[in-house]
């Protein structure tokens, strides 16, 4: 069982390597919690081995300047992140359809940030539910055959919305689909000082494992 490193000390020790490279891993929590730093993190990261990274932008979140303080050579992981913003669910299944003639040994992760806000968008206005779900569990299937067949790693960012019967706990966007897809769970939460991150699935680590952590110009520190 391979591993790839996150790009962050402390939370390569707390997944015991770092995300595992033929499983997908879902990173999910409310706006703010950092998903996608920790995506851009793990992008460059791959991008300054020399491996390419395809990174498919559906909530326009991503800033150079972000990746520029992130990198130690800017120049060189912007040529080697292959950058995809669909504006739409149609655009985005379309994305993924494209992606079948580029998956190769040069690309070292899969990105989704995130899988779920065209598709939210696509059901508040579509009176076919079943064909909008069908074309999910598509993308999902295919970014899961991506990972087991060509043993790359798949980070996949989703939103949430609030769990009615405990208001403290929330729930995934996309429901079962999501979960049975992903073989790693990461739920990231935002407190008045500092960030969360909580385990919630992993075929070899104890689910329910924490840990806390600040966003600093340079990626992400522990909080102690």
């Amino acid at each position: 069982m391979g591993k790839v490193s996150t790009g962050v000390d402390f939370l390569n020790r707390f997944l015991h390597g770092g995300y595992d490279s033929n499983v997908v891993t879902t990173i999910y929590g409310p706006s703010g919690t950092g998903k996608t730093n920790v995506c851009l993190i793990a992008a460059v990261t791959i991008a300054e081995s020399g491996k390419k990274v395809i990174f498919i932008d559906s909530e326009g979140g991503i800033a150079v300047e972000r990746i520029k303080q992130l990198a130690t050579n800017y120049e060189k992981v912007l040529r080697n992140i292959i950058f995809f913003n669909p504006m739409t669910f149609a655009e985005q299944k379309d994305v993924f359809e494209t992606l079948r003639g580029m998956i190769n040994d040069t690309i070292g992760m899969v990105i989704v940030d995130s899988i779920s806000m065209l598709y939210r968008l696509e059901l508040s206005r579509s009176e076919e539910v079943y064909d909008v779900n069908s074309a999910l569990g598509k993308q999902i299937a295919y970014l899961v055959e991506i990972t087991r067949r060509r043993n790359i790693p798949v980070l996949i960012t989703n939103q949430v919305y609030s769990d009615f019967d405990n208001r403290d706990m929330v729930k995934m966007v996309g429901g079962d689909l999501l979960k049975y897809g992903s073989k790693c769970l990461i739920e990231l939460r935002k407190f008045r000082t500092c960030h969360g991150l909580i385990l919630r699935k992993h075929r070899s680590l104890p689910e329910g494992n924490e840990l806390k952590f600040t966003i600093v110009q340079k990626g992400l520190e522990e909080f102690v």
